[in-house]
């Protein structure tokens, strides 16, 4: 299955559960490896797989999952590119009502610096994954692929990250992180999947629009105050910060004619 000079790719992704026919294979694998790094790192235990195969020249686009995962690397040579977390709003992701969620709205391997100009300044790591190679993938790092050579064959192995204890006393870049997406996810319960980045866009002009107008526009309005107030106790507490924060959120994720461009979303 060489590409040749075909556009085309193929590419297989297929869960290892419900397989019978495989149960010898299984068996053969080392589960103590997977089980005790699971347990050194307090993940939950691996409960989700996935095995991939591709044509010489198949990418995955940038995406982050909200699991850790094991990546090992079976056959033939892959490059790697990833980002930490915390270059979320640099990578651009979908809105979380959108099919693409969790996905890069950037093409990573021939960025468009004018429509997302803040991925200029992401900071990546890079490399070649060869044969028997294992990478580890944490919980919300954005990951880029592209198979090297033919048949490149990978598997994945994904555990639940650990629930935070209690809530900390002072909030990392990570948590903060994972306020954001928590905000957009309640942010997209309160205005509805269909009316979403339209309401998200006038949120967006009522955060320009500065004190007086907070209260003026309903259900916008309220959950402009919902978000304050959120923020707040996550130690964002400056109406300023909190103007910034939220603009980081909005700003060309929910503006610009892009937006046209992306099927199902408008």
């Amino acid at each position: 299955l060489a590409a040749g000079d075909s556009a085309e790719r193929l590419y297989l992704q297929e869960t290892m559960s419900g397989h019978p026919e495989l149960a010898e294979e299984f068996r053969s694998w080392n589960w103590p490896f997977l089980l005790q790094n699971s347990n050194l790192h307090r993940w939950g235990l691996p409960d989700s797989n996935e095995l991939f195969i591709g044509m010489q020249g198949a990418e995955t686009d940038a995406h982050y999952d909200e699991r850790h995962n094991l990546f090992f690397q079976v056959r033939g040579r892959k490059q790697l590119l990833l980002f930490p977390f915390v270059e979320y709003e640099k990578l651009y992701p979908f809105p979380v009502t959108h099919p693409c969620d969790r996905q890069s709205m950037v093409d990573v391997a021939r960025p468009d610096l004018e429509a997302f100009p803040a991925f200029a300044t992401a900071s990546g790591q890079y490399t070649t994954l060869q044969p028997a190679d294992l990478v580890f993938l944490p919980y919300g790092w954005f990951h880029w692929l592209r198979n090297d050579d033919a048949l490149s064959i990978s598997l994945s192995f994904w555990s639940l990250s650990t629930k935070k204890e209690r809530v900390p006393d002072v909030f990392s870049a990570h948590d903060l992180t994972l306020v954001r997406r928590n905000l957009e996810k309640h942010m997209a319960a309160r205005f509805g999947a269909a009316l979403f980045p339209q309401r998200m866009r006038r949120l967006l002009r009522l955060i320009d629009a500065g004190p007086g107008g907070e209260t003026s526009d309903g259900v916008v309005g309220e959950v402009l105050a919902e978000a304050r107030t959120l923020l707040g106790a996550v130690q964002v507490a400056d109406p300023e910060k909190q103007d910034e924060f939220l603009r980081s959120m909005l700003r060309v994720r929910f503006e610009g004619e892009w937006q046209g461009h992306v099927s199902g979303w408008g």
